[in-house]
């Protein structure tokens, strides 16, 4: 498991398709006040409601990604909508 921090002017984040294995987990922590955008680039399933869209996260969120193959990913977290 490795982890991202978002700091500085904040931003967004895309999750790289075909980039992680099965197996591989990675969490982000927003460091910053804003919201920042989890840009889908690969089947990423929000863990609350099953949903495959981008996400939010909030001011000093964060959101954890298991990936299930190259492809899909399961997404959860503190702060994420």
């Amino acid at each position: 498991g490795k982890y991202v921090i978002m700091q500085g002017s904040g931003g967004d984040i895309t999750v790289p398709d075909s980039v992680f294995s099965a197996g591989q987990m990675i969490t982000l922590i927003n460091h910053n006040t804003s919201d920042l955008t989890i840009i889908k680039g690969t089947n990423m399933f929000y863990t609350a409601d099953g949903s495959n869209t981008n996400r939010t996260l909030a001011g000093k969120g964060m959101a954890t990604l298991l990936f299930t193959d190259s492809a899909t990913c399961y997404i959860s977290g503190a702060g994420l909508s």
